[in-house]
């Protein structure tokens, strides 16, 4: 992996007409902008600083400098799986004038997820991503038949911040006063159908409660649970023991039969 800057290299030409979503620094002294912090939200999340001899899935990559980091820290193979074209979002060209070789885009949805066609990954990263889903309770069951160890996700929560715009600064206060100890005590998640969050590709965004309830009951080990005391959560989790079978989740062997008739 290429650590310095050829000649005559800008940050600013390079990404010419690429939105920069993820801030990283891509060689020393030419980082990009955006509001997400690679690093810092990877220190957030404790993931840990070498990654030698690591398989690495990045789920929904975008820019690709989660997954071009993972490589810097030594990742044995990193798959960035996502449906955008890694050729518009900038990926495949930082990726070629770092020299990375062990990353490579698999374009397809987190449902498409198998471990017979992607095999199986010590670490998934499953950042920014889940309240853009429309089922992601079936995104993680995806990511758990892939998972072969550690799950890193993460997602805005509502418990602090009321995200639909539809409503006053009066409204949303009154709502969160009002129900300050239920968001604590009950798992819920807020469902936007089109854009009153301000962003028409999300869906569902839960509170603390309800993401940590969405990891763990698709059979992940919660290990660490953060948030930023506002409107984001960091979660670590480890791959434990399945807590249904798979395809009868709504199967109750202790339900009373009806008689024969």
């Amino acid at each position: 992996m290429r650590s310095n800057a050829p000649d005559g290299f800008e940050i600013s030409e390079f990404f010419d007409g690429i939105y920069t979503f993820q801030n990283w620094e891509v060689f020393p002294g030419h980082k990009t902008t955006g509001p997400k912090d690679v690093c810092a939200h990877m220190d957030s999340l404790g993931i840990p600083q070498r990654l030698e001899g690591l398989r690495i899935l990045d789920i929904a990559p975008w820019n690709g400098f989660f997954s071009f980091e993972c490589a810097r820290r030594g990742a044995r193979e990193i798959v960035s799986l996502g449906p955008d074209d890694p050729a518009a979002t900038g990926y495949y060209k930082t990726r070629e004038i770092l020299e990375i070789d062990n990353c490579h885009y698999v374009r397809a949805s987190v449902y498409d997820l198998s471990p017979q066609q992607h095999g199986t990954f010590d670490i998934v990263l499953f950042l920014g991503l889940i309240y853009h889903l429309r089922h992601p309770l079936l995104a993680l069951d995806r990511i758990y038949d892939v998972a072969n160890g550690r799950l890193f996700t993460d997602s805005p929560i509502i418990d602090k911040l009321v995200f639909d715009k539809t409503l006053s600064e009066t409204q949303q206060r009154q709502i969160l006063d009002q129900g300050a100890l239920i968001h604590e005590l009950l798992p819920m998640t807020y469902y936007t159908k089109a854009a009153e969050t301000g962003d028409p590709y999300n869906w569902f965004i839960p509170n603390r409660r309800a993401f940590k309830d969405f990891v763990e009951s698709s059979g992940f080990r919660i290990d660490m649970a953060t948030d930023d005391g506002g409107g984001w959560a960091w979660i670590a989790a480890t791959k434990a023991a399945r807590p249904f079978a798979v395809g009868l989740e709504g199967w109750n062997e202790a339900a009373a039969k009806p008689e024969p008739t």
